[in-house]
């Protein structure tokens, strides 16, 4: 099955934004302006939201990803932010247990990050998977230090490609509530054939 036609729901308070830089800005604020025109308690928050779903939406562009939703909450420490990526990679040389193989292959990536976790996980529509899950610290967009994240991928092998799933927030003192979003929001990820129509997105 190939990996270009996925779906995956989020949850109704989440932005799925857009990714091309040709329209991206002006389209998140406009996404902005709907949400607060529903929800006014927004309003103080407005300029922060943005600011922090374009930086999403533009570090999703640089990656390569094919699609990209975000969450930007107000709380009291300030805004409680985080986004979900989904990427289409090449997947490691063919064997005859491609499973075995591609968690070998993330567990090899888990290794370098002694506060990442790696398993199986079923994800319902999907099989066993190869997943890492933890904080890890991971290098600041401008090259300017480093800052740690509550981080989940979730690899899905698809014949030569791989969809990585990835949600991460800076939110580490969230750390496990987040995990615990961050699966289940994952858990509704599916591949799918193209005349196929998923829920949620769909590329």
């Amino acid at each position: 099955m190939p990996s270009d036609h996925f779906a995956i729901t989020v949850p109704g308070s989440w932005f799925e934004l857009p990714v091309d830089p040709d329209r991206r800005d002006d389209l998140i604020s406009a996404l902005v302006q709907d949400r607060i025109a529903e929800h006014r308690e927004l309003w103080d928050h407005r300029t922060e939201i943005v600011r922090v779903l374009r930086r999403f939406a533009r570090s999703a562009w640089d990656s390569g990803a094919r699609y990209c939703a975000a969450f930007a909450e107000p709380s009291e420490d300030g805004i409680v932010s985080g986004a979900l990526t989904i990427t289409v990679l090449p997947a490691p040389e063919a064997s005859e247990d491609p499973l075995g193989t591609l968690t070998d292959h993330v567990a090899s990536l888990g290794a370098a990050d002694d506060g990442m976790h790696v398993d199986v996980h079923d994800v319902p529509r999907a099989g066993r998977v190869p997943r890492t899950w933890g904080v890890s610290t991971v290098q600041a967009p401008d090259g300017r230090g480093s800052f740690d994240v509550v981080l989940m991928q979730t690899f899905f092998p698809a014949g030569e490609q791989v969809a990585l799933v990835s949600v991460s927030s800076p939110a580490t003192d969230l750390a496990e509530p987040l995990l615990e979003l961050f699966e289940t929001v994952t858990d509704t990820f599916e591949l799918i054939d193209s005349a196929s129509v998923g829920s949620g997105a769909d590329a």
